[in-house]
């Protein structure tokens, strides 16, 4: 099992000009981004607070649901 952040998961999705490559430029951009946060609920707590327009909570979901599978494998 990995034991990278969401935050490293999501970095290498960044450049795609996809929603997913979007959501990974604006947690790029945001200085406060829990870059060391493995759950869920502490990452969309995050999100729906503090996060942009760009950080959509239907895309995170999908990348959370591919980045635990990631992390197993």
């Amino acid at each position: 099992m990995k034991d990278h952040s969401f935050y490293q998961y999501v970095l290498t999705l960044r450049g795609s000009n996809d929603a997913e490559g979007l959501f990974a430029e604006a947690v790029f951009a945001d200085l406060m981004f829990p870059k060391q946060a493995q759950s869920y609920h502490e990452l969309s707590d995050y999100i729906e607070n503090y996060g942009t327009m760009a950080m959509n909570l239907s895309v995170f979901d999908d990348l959370f649901h591919a980045y635990e599978e990631w992390r197993h494998f």
